[in-house]
């Protein structure tokens, strides 16, 4: 891949079209459940191949924490290191806010993948849009 673009919060049209791609069309997860309320509020990154956006995440404060959420690369896109690039880009935005923990709502699936980058899990297992997932937090 020769060509990354970041933006922050501009297209968010082209972040919710990659999350409905990612989570709603492969996942199975219910459009209704997919898009929420914090994504008002929420800062947004969307990354770009040649102008096509291929990944996306989310961060956002709720109750004086921080919370990363709604990481999503495109199939043809995974394991060439946009996930690790948008989790370090929306890290860097979130301690310029101040930040000194950030928490995750992670998919079993990819816990390995946020362990690799200094995730910890804590508490039960939990279930969110029929998919088991576990909180984990990282000091930054």
């Amino acid at each position: 891949m020769k060509t990354k673009t970041l933006k922050y919060n501009d297209g968010i049209e082209e972040a919710l079209r990659v999350r409905e791609i990612v989570f709603v069309e492969e996942q199975h997860v219910p459009m209704e459940e997919e898009i929420d309320d914090i994504d008002k509020i929420a800062t947004h990154i969307i990354v770009y191949d040649k102008g096509v956006p291929i990944g996306t995440g989310r961060l956002f404060q709720k109750q004086g924490k921080w919370f990363i959420g709604r990481v999503a690369v495109l199939k043809e896109s995974r394991s060439k290191g946009i996930g690790q690039l948008i989790m370090r880009e929306l890290t860097c935005f979130a301690l310029k806010q101040g930040a000194k923990r950030i928490y995750v709502h992670a998919q079993t699936q990819v816990l390995d993948f946020y362990n690799k980058l200094g995730y910890i899990e804590y508490g039960p297992l939990f279930m969110d849009a029929g998919i088991p997932h576990k909180e984990m937090y990282r000091d930054v």
